[in-house]
């Protein structure tokens, strides 16, 4: 109905009931006209108490409100829409991604490749609890099943895209320590043809004097480079970057038994369902929400005593970077970068909770060794969430934890390339 429907047409018939009713209930004493509304409220209020106790028909035990709420926790058929990467679903962009993810000679010594801290038969974990490149580094690498649901990617988001996150990881001294300079010319000498086919022509890399073999920012031979040069490489990195997200969106998980039982399709087992119940009934949808259940915000809950700035440093390299969503290289419209809170020190990524069961050891330092030690640890925590918890319940809530597996991505996305 537009503007124009107002007071015109099903409308004029209306007024003269409501009219009616005010002018009889006017006559009445005020104590009548009190009781009834307050009786009208009562009703309202018993079908709203009635509504809520009325149980699940999908999954037994919830009520009625809670079971209107396992629709928001449903996973979508696919992840969304990638941002800035005009070939994040170009089978070409995947297929030249998968090769890059496993080729070790994109780093310093060429023993390390990004398949080295996400490996195929660990759900594209590792299953340190930090992970190793070149020496040891201080966070946990999660499995990258769920890295294309993601808003932020890395526990602090220093990364606000998926395609710019491995270049962090290229560069970083620790881990692959492989210069943008160093990727062009190897993306030249092995990948010329795949990389052209999709983004056009290299730069003249052969011109020694303007293309160092080694070089990134802060380095004597990167910033004695002209600035379209360097202009140039990023571009090249970028579209590497790029290639890569496109291979990682082909290793996005898919709905699993958790999505079949809000469907009805399927049956939780009674733990799982008591464990729902909990999960629901006790405050952990606040931070683990949506078909994540992760609300891919940061948050510092305390379980370090001296944190890391983690989000708050996080953010500082964002703005610095050239492949943030806001620069020249993201592709169509640009997206402002986020203003930092003060809730930003210390505080991680959300982790999702699917497949939570497979990825261990858990926590941004992979400080747990088992799911119900973080459970049992993130319960402690002050402000507490909700009354301690029985050892049954912590045994239904890992159970509805278990449930949360999603089905994995198939062949070939899902294994190491076959060469």
């Amino acid at each position: 109905m537009g503007v124009s429907d107002v007071g015109s047409g099903s409308f004029d018939a209306m007024p003269e009931q409501p009219a009616a009713s005010a002018r009889a209930l006017a006559k009445k004493p005020i104590s009548v006209q009190v009781n009834g509304v307050f009786r009208a409220f009562f009703m309202v209020g018993l079908l709203s108490w009635l509504c809520a106790c009325v149980e699940c028909p999908r999954v037994p035990g919830l009520s009625a409100r809670q079971c209107e709420s396992l629709a928001a926790l449903a996973l979508p058929p696919s992840p969304p829409p990638a941002r800035g990467n005009r070939v994040a679903d170009d089978e070409r962009a995947a297929l030249f991604g998968f090769e890059l993810f496993f080729d070790a000679r994109l780093s310093r010594d060429g023993t390390v490749r990004c398949a080295s801290c996400h490996l195929p038969e660990r759900v594209f974990g590792d299953g340190r609890a930090t992970s190793q490149g070149l020496v040891a580094v201080d966070r946990n690498s999660p499995s990258l099943y769920g890295a294309a649901w993601h808003r932020w990617q890395m526990w602090d988001g220093r990364a606000d895209s998926l395609w710019s996150q491995p270049l962090l990881a290229f560069e970083n001294e620790k881990e692959m320590d492989f210069t943008r300079l160093e990727l062009a010319h190897r993306v030249k000498a092995s990948y010329r043809a795949s990389y052209e086919a999709l983004f056009g022509a290299l730069p003249a890399l052969d011109d020694g004097a303007r293309f160092p073999p080694r070089g990134k920012p802060g380095l004597p031979q990167w910033e004695a480079m002209a600035e379209a040069d360097r202009t140039a490489i990023n571009l090249v990195v970028a579209n590497l970057g790029k290639a890569l997200e496109a291979y990682q969106r082909r290793l996005a998980f898919r709905a699993g038994r958790f999505d079949a039982a809000v469907s009805g399709a399927q049956t939780l087992t009674s733990g799982e369902q008591a464990g729902l119940t909990l999960f629901l009934s006790r405050g952990c949808g606040v931070c683990h929400s949506g078909p994540l259940f992760s609300d891919d915000d940061f948050h510092a809950i305390g379980l370090v005593d001296t944190p890391p700035r983690a989000r708050a440093q996080g953010l500082v390299t964002l703005a610095a970077s050239p492949f943030n969503a806001a620069g020249a290289f993201f592709d169509g419209e640009k997206e402002a970068l986020p203003a930092a809170r003060p809730q930003d020190e210390g505080a991680y990524r959300t982790p999702t909770l699917r497949n939570v069961t497979r990825t261990g050891p858990w926590g941004h330092d992979g400080r747990f060794e088992t799911v119900q030690a973080a459970v049992e640890a993130h319960w402690a925590l002050a402000p507490h969430v909700s009354e301690p918890l029985t050892t049954t319940e912590l045994e239904q809530l890992v159970a509805f934890l278990g449930a949360l597996d999603a089905t994995d991505p198939p062949l070939p996305w899902n294994g190491w390339p076959d060469r």
